[in-house]
């Protein structure tokens, strides 16, 4: 059950949608790991349904935007984005099933968890990234030319790519958190792709698979029209965000992306595994 609308939850909304929309776009990852547990405090007595529609709306409409932003920059790798889509988007549709039959309370125990499991192990591998790390000298020869001449030369091992890509695409659609927070590390530290490259060709996966796990919530939400008008305003703020992010996505590098990542990650797990055991 969702509480009515006022003025102040509106503005609310918008101003996080905003916020994680701008820093979600800058490290790859759509912000759904830092919109959700929000959204759960914001509304405890939501089904986890009902959150994770409102995250893949924002998630979806973020990887939209930011698309379109990076491909007026020249920065993504189309075919490696392929085949992120075509293995994770079924396996995004099995989670946003099993979010469904999920509990509430189970699953602000096992979100927490994993939260907090997965922004240890990127803070770990995250040490081990060197400031400009080789290029892998496995796989396909990727070549790219971005916008302002930045010349950019790797190898993708698409196997691995391929079966990594289902994992991620089930955990971030049943969580509702975009797969993004797996894909731009996998990217980073073991296809070793361009941190450039790697957070703007995550946002095709975060556009098409959102899209896919959205489509099955709004197959069983279409008569609830508070829950879409609550997951558009925060999904506008964050598109609009996401064209900030672009901008300042060139100012990063690959160790300060998966700081950001593994911070957010922690400080959500812990507050969300606290307030679950409370």
């Amino acid at each position: 059950m969702l509480p009515e609308l006022t003025t102040a939850q509106f503005v609310l909304l918008a101003a996080l949608g905003v916020g994680v929309g701008t820093l979600g776009t800058m490290v790859g990852v759509g912000g759904g790991f830092l919109l959700v547990p929000v959204l759960l405090f914001l509304f405890p007595d939501a089904e986890p349904a009902t959150i994770v529609t409102m995250s893949l709306t924002a998630v979806t409409l973020t990887g939209a935007s930011a698309t379109v932003g990076y491909r007026r920059h020249r920065l993504q790798d189309l075919r490696t984005g392929a085949i992120f889509i075509a293995t994770a988007a079924p396996a995004s549709v099995l989670g946003a099933l099993l979010t469904r039959a999920t509990s509430r309370g189970a699953f602000d125990v096992v979100f927490g968890a994993v939260l907090i499991v997965g922004a240890l192990f990127i803070a770990w591998r995250g040490l081990r990234l060197a400031a400009a790390p080789e290029p892998s000298r496995r796989g396909r020869e990727r070549r790219i030319v971005d916008r302002s001449g930045r010349v950019f030369e790797y190898r993708v091992n698409e196997p691995l790519a391929a079966s990594i890509a289902p994992v991620a695409g089930f955990f971030a659609s049943f969580f509702g958190i975009g797969g993004g927070i797996v894909h731009v590390p996998v990217m980073l530290l073991v296809l070793r792709i361009p941190s450039a490259v790697a957070v703007a060709t995550s946002q095709l996966e975060l556009m098409a698979a959102s899209a896919a796990a959205l489509a099955v919530h709004a197959a069983f939400t279409l008569d609830q029209p508070e829950l879409w008008l609550r997951a558009l305003i925060v999904g506008g703020g964050s598109a609009a965000g996401a064209q900030i992010g672009v901008r300042l996505a060139r100012l990063v590098g690959g160790r300060f992306v998966l700081r950001v990542i593994a911070a957010g990650l922690l400080l959500a797990g812990v507050r969300q595994l606290f307030s679950a055991l409370a």
